[in-house]
């Protein structure tokens, strides 16, 4: 078995992906993707990574004509070395929202490529995960969508919960399968040819509103249970090349459990005095940041005193109905030593919603806390220990 700690991003990493080049174009590029089934690309000249893109580059700028250049719409480059650890690595792809970072050498050559499906290929093999149960790691009640429903509202429904891929039901609640931004780019989405000054260029097309999920999505969903174990599941998801597997217990949907979360797990065992706090759903209110930071650290101060907190998950949702005033939900999940804990709270205040969020879980680990106390000062309690030790 190996140890998280020892890992590095050269023991992990796959070999130089199919990359780009500044002067390539959106439609080459897409193209590439498409292809080689790739969802982030690296742009390299003279051997050395000077830029990356990935499918949301093209998702959140539509309207750009097919002929432009990668260099106009590139991100900077993540810097990863080979030498970087692989708890290091799951931290970067945990706050930047990339599913996978070209990795360098100290002199910025293109050396390799890491992803969460490498990361999760290398799960079953970690000692210190190998009791760890997907129950303590899955997003319990997941939002669902139905079969019925248009792709359109499944795109939006991705994008509200910061998630690529959603359980499809059908309209007894039963899970029919899975859908997921690939599956709408692949089926849905396409270039419209239209003439502009001589040439021929296009835009990208949104999914139209007619084409039901049910039509595009996978079949059948690939599940777990939530008393499986983490290796397990993540071996599943190598076997069948996915990043998500539905929890349930019958017929019903207990949870999903995705590489996000294992990249979580391996975050979590970072060396830091402060907590890791991830933060999503805030686009347009980047002036409320500080502001979370602020409250959330009053709150794992005092959980602090009975517990390690170790990764904080903080998801905004707006709920908005044209012409009327925003409802937040806010969502928290946050991961300890002890186990994993959840809240969820709606106010039209987003700051009051998350500090009701942030009560509800000290509430929680305090209550846990004073159980854990009270089994052990249980005398039936104490002679099984006693056994344990004698044997």
């Amino acid at each position: 078995m190996t140890h998280v700690k020892d890992l590095r991003a050269k023991d992990v990493m796959s070999g130089r992906l199919e990359h780009t080049t500044p002067d390539e174009t959106i439609s080459d590029v897409i193209g590439m993707m498409r292809e080689y089934g790739l969802e982030e690309v690296p742009v390299v000249e003279d051997d050395e990574v000077v830029g990356f893109v990935s499918d949301n580059t093209f998702i959140d700028r539509r309207n750009l004509s097919f002929s432009t250049k990668i260099r106009h719409v590139m991100n900077p480059p993540p810097e990863v070395n080979v030498d970087d650890s692989l708890v290091k690595v799951c931290e970067m792809l945990l706050s930047s929202g990339y599913r996978g970072v070209p990795v360098t050498s100290e002199s910025g050559e293109y050396k390799g490529f890491i992803s969460r499906k490498d990361i999760s290929r290398i799960i079953p093999s970690i000692d210190e995960l190998k009791k760890a149960m997907v129950k303590d790691h899955m997003t319990p009640d997941p939002e669902t969508i139905r079969g019925d429903e248009h792709v359109g509202k499944a795109k939006s429904m991705m994008e509200r919960y910061h998630v690529r891929v959603l359980p499809v039901v059908d309209n007894h609640g039963k899970l029919i399968g899975m859908v997921g931004i690939q599956d709408i780019l692949d089926k849905v989405t396409r270039p419209i040819a239209r003439e502009e000054k001589g040439n021929m260029s296009g835009e990208i097309d949104s999914p139209q509103r007619d084409v039901d999920v049910e039509s595009v999505m996978s079949e059948p969903a690939i599940t777990t249970t939530p008393n499986s174990m983490i290796y397990d599941a993540a071996e599943k998801m190598n076997e069948e090349d996915i990043s998500t597997l539905v929890a349930i217990e019958g017929d019903d949907i207990k949870g999903v459990l995705t590489q996000f979360d294992l990249i979580e797990m391996i975050t979590s065992f970072r060396e830091a005095d402060q907590v890791f706090v991830q933060i999503s759903g805030l686009k347009g209110h980047p002036e409320v940041y500080d502001q979370i930071y602020d409250v959330t650290q009053r709150t794992l101060s005092k959980v602090n005193r009975v517990l390690d907190p170790l990764v904080l998950n903080i998801h905004a949702v707006s709920h908005q109905e044209e012409g009327t005033r925003a409802k937040y939900s806010m969502r928290l999940r946050l991961s300890t030593d002890y186990g994993m804990y959840y809240a969820k709270k709606v106010d039209w205040n987003m700051m009051k919603a998350l500090d009701e969020a942030l009560d509800s879980l000290e509430k929680r680990i305090f209550e846990d806390k004073e159980k854990k106390l009270q089994r052990k000062r249980d005398p039936k309690y104490q002679a099984f220990m006693a056994r344990q030790k004698g044997s």
